[in-house]
């Protein structure tokens, strides 16, 4: 269990967006609190990626490509429909 201290002005916009979002204010900082978490841990993953870049690319058309292919031979495996 955790308790927050929050400056009046917060506490205030968070039983608004609670009261018109139709949830808790316990709800809404959770969600708050975990999208916050995730948008971090998401920056670490990038920072890394980035550490770690090779530099090597595959041009979108490429990638189309590919798609492609693989989704007509997913085609060809499906029996026909009945």
């Amino acid at each position: 269990m955790i308790t927050v201290k929050l400056p009046q002005k917060a506490e205030k916009l968070l039983a608004d967006m609670a009261r018109a979002s139709g949830r808790t204010i316990d709800q809404v900082a959770v969600e708050a609190i975990l999208d916050t978490i995730e948008d971090w841990q998401d920056a670490r993953i990038a920072e890394e990626r980035l550490r770690d870049d090779d530099g090597a690319r595959i041009p979108l058309e490429d990638v189309i490509r590919k798609l492609e292919v693989r989704e007509a031979a997913e085609r060809r495996k499906k029996p026909a429909a009945e």
